[in-house]
């Protein structure tokens, strides 16, 4: 008679009653459960990835837009600037304005090489904090000298992931999404058909405008 250690004979009489080292149809299932949400959690990200980087660009070119037109003009009337912001926030396309803002200045320097504001706009006006820094004194004589004026467009968006907030801990604040993103950008342009671009009656005149791209109001 052969004389087995007690645990080979327990193991031997597993398989005889159950067969279970045989069973191998849950393999793949177990598999799948390791590996789906990591497969999901890439897909989600890359998707997310590919939305921001979309809205980034419609947001940068809706500063150059705004720029853009805003040059092509020796001064800049209401109309005019309605007009403007009609078609930058139709470049835009943003889901709501309440996340957009827009700010936009005419620099001029004058004799004694100080930079001089000619005018301003504002688009979103509580909002200009999302905006980038900007000072005109960091302007080089290159780029802005006496008698040869630059427009100054600056945009930013509130962006929310998967169009949702975040719902993870408040306390933390800590987690794969943030609540939002603020997107920015900054155009600097030269006029294209005068010297200098003046906004309204020129120095000292601030426009605020409101609406959306079918309807726009501004005023100073």
């Amino acid at each position: 008679m052969t004389l087995y250690p007690p645990a080979t004979h327990l193991r031997r009489r597993l398989r005889r009653i159950t067969g279970f080292h045989r069973d191998e149809s849950g393999v793949a299932a177990m598999e799948f459960a390791i590996i789906a949400p990591i497969i999901i959690g890439v897909y989600l990200g890359l998707a997310e990835l590919a939305m921001v980087l979309g809205v980034e660009r419609q947001v940068s070119h809706s500063a150059s837009v705004a720029g853009d037109l805003a040059t092509q003009a020796a001064v800049l009337e209401e109309a005019d600037i309605e007009d403007i912001l009609s078609a930058t926030l139709r470049v835009a396309n943003v889901s709501d304005t309440n996340d957009y803002v827009l700010h936009m200045e005419s620099f001029d320097r004058d004799s004694s090489g100080s930079e001089v504001s000619l005018g301003e706009i504002v688009y979103g006006a509580g909002r200009e904090s999302w905006l980038e820094d900007f000072d005109a004194a960091d302007l080089s004589a290159d780029m802005l000298a006496e008698g040869s004026g630059i427009v100054v467009a600056r945009v930013a968006y509130r962006y929310t992931p998967m169009g949702m907030p975040n719902t993870l801990d408040t306390d933390s604040k800590k987690g794969l999404l943030p609540t939002s993103l603020t997107l920015t950008e900054t155009f600097l342009l030269k006029p294209r058909r005068s010297a200098t671009v003046e906004v309204g009656a020129g120095t000292g005149t601030k426009f605020t405008c409101t609406g959306s791209a079918s309807g726009m109001n501004c005023s100073s």
